[in-house]
């Protein structure tokens, strides 16, 4: 297959993350960089070379080589910048979420659909090894009928209050949160009914002022009685701490990142650790395979189960029912 031909957009904390995958990448080829800062600009041309270097977005869209866009920018920059790269005919792959206001993420899903473009989301642990493994597991049947999940998201140390404010990343329940409802939804293979949440203690005061914290929990409810909780903080201190637990009628299933990632199986024969689920570090496997999705996609329409528009949609949703059920303290149907 031929290389996909992408600009890059962006080079802040998850830009270089997708820079780094990028640069291993057999089936894309960054041929455009854009980034405002020139340190950033600098970073890039040590990794891309012969890539071409931009201040400004729109110029990297307009690059006659570009056939599409990898979008890492600030999330209130997503809108406008996938709307551009559409209207230019370029397919996207954009971090998440795609937009704050879920109407304008359905109305650009509806508008790659027409335009015949792929527009992928970053919901990227769909993607890596660990999570990958679990839900194969899952399908088979291996572990009976999928009863509860338990989904924990403990970063070691806060961003700046800046970065958390509510109006730039939409805060912890939907900053961090949308990756564990989007798997939630992904392994029950059915959506949330409705979700119940509390804010815990705040550590970190300076988030108070940008209305955000940076520990809660949350209840998802789904049909059947079925049910995942989900607990997201922004202070463990020991590391980036991420763990899925899927309790079935004949057994369990369990992943976790620390000290490697990995998925473990659980039943009546004991509890094995899953082979070829191992990875040292999920989040940049589960990215370069997203990257590979993303080409294929492209390639062969319909070739593959991927993360679209309509996800981020529903995920950020999710998240703006937690951030309300926290502040009520009530029931919230999504």
């Amino acid at each position: 297959m031929t290389r996909l031909k992408v600009a890059l957009i962006g080079l802040g904390r998850m830009g270089r993350v997708h820079a780094e995958a990028l640069a291993k990448s057999a089936t894309v080829e960054v041929v455009a960089v854009a980034d405002p800062s020139p340190q950033s600009r600098e970073f890039a041309k040590t990794i891309f070379s012969s890539a071409a270097m931009f201040d400004n977005y729109e110029q990297a869209l307009v690059h006659d080589r570009v056939e599409a866009c990898v979008i890492a920018s600030p999330t209130p920059l997503h809108p406008q910048m996938v709307r551009d790269a559409l209207a230019h005919g370029l397919h996207v792959l954009c971090e998440k979420p795609l937009a704050l206001d879920t109407k304008i993420a359905d109305e650009l899903a509806i508008k790659a659909t027409r335009a015949n473009l792929v527009l992928q989301i970053g919901h990227w642990r769909r993607f890596s090894p660990p999570w990958a493994t679990a839900k194969r597991l899952l399908d088979s049947g291996i572990i009976g009928t999928p009863i509860m999940i338990r989904l924990s998201q403990w970063d070691a140390n806060s961003p700046p209050a800046s970065f958390c404010d509510v109006t730039v990343s939409g805060g912890l329940a939907i900053d961090c949160g949308v990756h564990e409802y989007d798997l939630a939804e992904w392994f029950f293979g059915s959506p949330v009914r409705a979700v119940r949440a509390w804010n815990l203690t705040l550590v970190e005061k300076s988030l108070a002022t940008v209305g955000d914290v940076d520990n809660l929990c949350a209840v998802l409810e789904f049909d059947d009685s079925r049910t995942a909780f989900v607990d997201l903080s922004r202070n463990c201190r020991y590391g980036d701490d991420v763990r899925t637990e899927i309790l079935g009628s004949d057994g369990a299933i369990y992943v976790d990142l620390l000290p490697t990632g990995r998925t473990r199986l659980a039943t009546k024969d004991g509890v094995v650790e899953v082979e070829g689920s191992q990875v040292a570090d999920a989040t940049a496997a589960g990215i370069q395979n997203q990257l590979d999705t993303f080409a294929r996609e492209v390639s062969v329409r319909g070739s593959t189960d991927f993360a679209g528009g309509e996800a981020s949609a529903r995920s950020t949703q999710i998240g703006h029912a937690v951030n309300l059920a926290a502040r009520t303290a009530e029931r919230i149907e999504v």
